[in-house]
């Protein structure tokens, strides 16, 4: 456990203040994806998942406009108090894309900040492959000595770590409070790609919202922020409602200019008494003239558990 408390306490400090320009995706509205941003948030619970996610922004810009996706497994080893996971992603826009495999783990101190309470100590460790193929991409720029070279890769580190707070673990059995925050690229590096430095930088993302229960429901207000810097900061506060075992629903907007809403299924006992599957989507647009003529986006979100009690 100390040896936990070191190298967390490492990767947080390490470089706060130098934080820059934004490289990473942006965050989402889905609750289930929210250990692909944490890794304090793997597999908080006692269920086994496997979680597929996608997003595609900008559906009017074309074949640049970015997109995200991951496939996720979180397992929890509950009598151990730990929970470990794996994550395979991809990220592009235009000519520059991002592929690679995270290994995530969370150790969680039980009811040490009240009964019932759970705080999660987690790290994330892997690699990514950056890759730059500027051959299918249109550019103003034509010109531009980093266009004229052939496409290109290279491969680096990813580090981060991030804490969790429950401040209860128990379902629909009073109101919950929960609060994330994460440290990514903790260790920087320079990319070289036709000769031109493509400087990694570090990324913040904190989360916090509340649970209020009624019966079999629950509402669940949220807030969240990515930041890089100041000029590059993107705050997202949005509203769901689930249905117990039966679906959910939300709307959501980002100071980026972008409104959101999702919903989905839940089917229980699928494949299993213990199984339960969730799809859903969530649709954006942007409200401002500028982000409008982009065009809408979307996310797909299918996720699958398994109760290990």
């Amino acid at each position: 456990m100390k040896k936990i408390l070191i190298i967390f306490s490492i990767i947080i400090l390490s470089g706060v203040a130098q934080l820059s320009a934004q490289q990473l995706a942006q965050s989402t509205f889905v609750e289930e994806a929210k250990h692909y941003w944490n890794p304090a948030a793997t597999g908080v619970d006692e269920n086994m998942r496997t979680s597929l996610f996608f997003r595609q922004q900008w559906l009017g810009f074309g074949s640049s406009a970015p997109r995200t996706g991951f496939l996720s497994f979180q397992y929890p080893f509950i009598d151990m108090n730990m929970s470990a996971g794996a994550i395979i992603n991809f990220d592009q826009t235009g000519p520059v894309s991002k592929k690679g495999l995270q290994l995530t783990y969370a150790y969680k101190l039980k009811e040490i900040l009240g009964e019932d309470s759970q705080l999660s100590l987690g790290i994330n460790a892997g690699f990514q492959q950056y890759g730059f193929n500027p051959s299918s991409q249109i550019f103003n720029d034509a010109g531009d000595q980093l266009l004229q070279g052939s496409s290109s890769s290279a491969l680096y580190p990813a580090i981060g770590a991030g804490i969790y707070y429950l401040s209860s673990t128990r379902e629909y059995d009073g109101n919950v409070f929960f609060a994330g925050f994460a440290y990514r690229n903790a260790f920087t590096t320079d990319v070289l790609i036709n000769d031109s430095n493509q400087v990694r930088e570090r990324h913040v993302h904190f989360n916090i919202g509340t649970r209020v229960y009624q019966q079999d429901s629950y509402i669940e207000p949220s807030i969240t922020v990515n930041y890089s810097k100041p000029d590059l900061v993107d705050i997202r506060a949005g509203l769901r409602y689930e249905m117990e075992e039966a679906f959910w629903a939300g709307l959501g907007y980002s100071t980026t200019n972008e409104v959101s809403f999702q919903g989905g299924v839940i089917l229980p006992e699928f494949g299993n008494r213990y199984g339960s599957l969730r799809i859903g989507g969530l649709g954006n647009f942007g409200v401002s003239d500028n982000l409008s003529a982009f065009g809408p986006g979307f996310e797909i979100f299918v996720g699958y558990g398994y109760d290990l009690k």
